[in-house]
């Protein structure tokens, strides 16, 4: 089959490679849409989580053309989308329910250690349907199918901010995951919620995801104008926003979320940085803050497609270019560009 092949930073080749054939626990899927993820970005431009060789790719859908002697629940055809993550199932975290962060899973995942989607098919190892396998609604498209996982990122980090609907909240970082936040937000009842960016396309797409306010930050202070919003906090230092959640991935950005909480508030941090970061420690301990970073997901794909299909969240809005696999270089090329794209798709 064709795949697309990491060499190392900013080298990609489309290589004939082997197809994938399905050990009795497993399915092959003939992909239709992937996804590029912020943390492909990463892998693309550093090398970072993976190693030359690697088949990238891990936000996908397609139809399942091979199924193992021991899978149950699913035919040849059905339409589906996948958890990426293994787990072992024997870590203190799995063992706490927390599989999502299975210490030792990370290396025999799709896409990091296993061949990913960026190819014409993918194995997906161990298969439980409801589990690690999950069929499209008929009124989910293929291309809303490949955005599930972001989707399910977006789910698990505003259920772990628990918005009411008193509660304002701040999305720093309008990409694929800050938008799709947005709409996770107020799916969730948030009162209400504000966007910044410095992107007016992401602006206005936040606005038509359900954001009640957007600010661009290139235009104004985004410090001063979220105070001016929420009133000014504890002692006259930043804001008040209830929550908060990171998704730039801009060390300044995360300095600026501090100082936007309230005291007693809360801030997520759902992005990745290049470097270390500074941050206020002295606000975070004044105001008894609390900040945690939100990773992945933890069993939410169900209810993304639930929310997909009921047409409470949209997909198509967010999608902004789709490429074949022979313009991969291009696809990510377009991915790295913030003032064109949010979020692209590559189909095999």
């Amino acid at each position: 089959m064709k795949a697309a092949v990491f060499d190392g930073p900013e080298k990609l080749s489309i290589q004939q490679i082997p197809d994938p054939v399905a050990g009795p626990n497993d399915v092959v899927v003939d992909v239709v849409d992937c996804g590029i993820c912020g943390s492909d970005l990463h892998s693309y431009l550093e090398g970072a989580f993976i190693a030359p060789g690697q088949v990238m790719g891990h936000e996908f859908s397609g139809k399942i053309v091979e199924i193992g002697k021991d899978v149950q629940g699913v035919k040849i055809g059905d339409r589906v989308t996948a958890v990426p993550l293994s787990t072992c199932g024997r870590c203190p975290r799995c063992l706490e329910g927390a599989t999502h962060l299975c210490e030792i899973g990370l290396a025999e995942s799709v896409a990091y250690g296993l061949p990913g989607a960026f190819a014409e098919f993918v194995r997906i190892p161990n298969v439980v349907l409801g589990g690690n396998l999950y069929k499209i609604p008929d009124n989910v498209d293929d291309a809303a199918g490949a955005l599930v996982e972001p989707l399910a990122v977006a789910l698990h980090a505003a259920k772990m901010s628990a918005p009411g609907p008193s509660d304002t909240c701040v999305v720093l970082g309008l990409g694929s995951i800050g938008l799709n936040t947005v709409q996770m937000l107020k799916a969730l009842g948030a009162g209400r919620v504000i966007g910044i960016d410095i992107s007016p396309v992401r602006l206005k797409l936040a606005a038509q995801l359900g954001a009640d306010i957007t600010i661009n930050g290139r235009e104004v202070d985004a410090l001063e104008a979220v105070t001016e919003i929420t009133g000014p906090g504890a002692y006259g230092v930043g804001a008040r926003a209830d929550i908060v959640i990171e998704a730039s991935g801009v060390g300044a950005l995360l300095n600026q979320a501090v100082s936007m909480t309230r005291a007693g508030g809360k801030l997520r941090i759902a992005a990745l940085y290049e470097g270390d970061v500074m941050v206020p420690a002295n606000q975070i301990v004044q105001k008894e803050m609390s900040v945690s970073g939100t990773f992945a997901y933890r069993g939410e794909f169900a209810q993304v497609l639930s929310l997909l299909a009921s047409g409470r969240i949209q997909a198509a809005p967010v999608i902004t270019h789709t490429f074949a696999l022979d313009d991969i270089e291009q696809a990510f090329r377009t991915q790295l560009d913030k003032d064109v794209s949010i979020k692209v798709q590559v189909a095999p």
